[in-house]
């Protein structure tokens, strides 16, 4: 993913985000903004954010269960300085969900989350894969399940969490900087001549009209409605809409409130609880 649409998507676009990872993300590309190109460009090629070689996780088959890692914020269409910065893309992710079904020596998948969520693209399409797998998904944090990963993970047939674990973030949100103010403190002011109420929406130095703030928030509330709608329908109405407004909860908590299925201790317990399963 270039540069600018990096930040285009995290200033512009609606997120499945904890509010923390998104403030990081933000913090480390602008960070990144003063480098010349060629050195940009270098620090893209397969190394971290602190210049050491990326090495991704993988996933592993391990006594009939298919181990898929989905750790930090995700996103599609990302490149090595985004998963070297920790990042995934779910389009990789997508891909293990394929190799492990065609896989004679897999009988079921365990996906190992630990996300604070991230993009609205590419989630639902995940979701709906793993809803669609011919081979039982299963679920698993001992970190985070939030945002865009809790709308994964509760696509499985079962999740687990360890007691220390935060589950939930059902929620949307999207970013809107005006700065028409600080161009009037400069004696400036910026008009926009569009063929649309909505077409210059988003342009530097300008304002929301009412207009354009209510669509804003009409595009929010029909995703969140899709989030909680997906969320009721996969976790049998267990979940109550007031656990549905953006808040997470650990482990038992979240277990109590319909958001997780069973407390592990860890990894090698929720995969002692799939292969029981399968």
């Amino acid at each position: 993913m270039r540069y600018a649409e990096i930040l285009r998507v995290l200033m512009e676009e609606p997120l499945l985000l904890m509010p923390a990872a998104h403030a990081s993300l933000a913090r480390l590309f602008a960070e990144h903004r003063s480098l010349e190109a060629l050195e940009f460009r270098a620090k893209r090629e397969g190394v971290d954010v602190c210049g050491e070689a990326v090495e991704l996780a993988q996933m592993e088959v391990l006594e009939g269960v298919a181990v898929i890692p989905l750790g930090g914020p995700v996103g599609v269409g990302l490149g090595k300085f985004e998963k070297g910065a920790g990042a995934v893309d779910l389009g990789d992710v997508a891909e293990d969900l394929r190799a492990a079904n065609a896989d004679p020596g897999v009988r079921s998948i365990l996906l190992d989350i630990d996300s604070p969520g991230g993009m609205v693209s590419g989630t639902l399409e995940l979701a709906d894969r793993v809803m669609m797998s011919e081979k039982p998904v299963y679920a698993f944090t001992g970190g985070m399940m939030a945002s865009a990963a809790y709308w994964i993970g509760c696509s499985a047939e079962r999740v687990f969490a360890t007691k220390s674990a935060e589950v939930g973030g059902i929620g949307v949100y999207t970013l809107f900087l005006d700065s028409s103010r600080a161009l009037e403190a400069e004696g400036r002011r910026l008009e926009v001549v569009a063929s649309g109420p909505y077409k210059g929406l988003g342009v530097p130095g300008t304002a929301l009209s009412e207009r354009q703030r209510s669509f804003l928030q009409a595009r929010v509330d029909g995703i969140a409605a899709m989030f909680q709608g997906h969320v009721s329908e996969r976790r049998g109405g267990r979940v109550d809409l007031e656990d549905m407004q953006g808040q997470s909860f650990l482990g038992e908590e979240a277990r109590g409130r319909g958001l997780v299925d069973a407390v592990v201790m860890d990894l090698e317990e929720a995969l002692e609880e799939v292969r029981r399963e399968s």
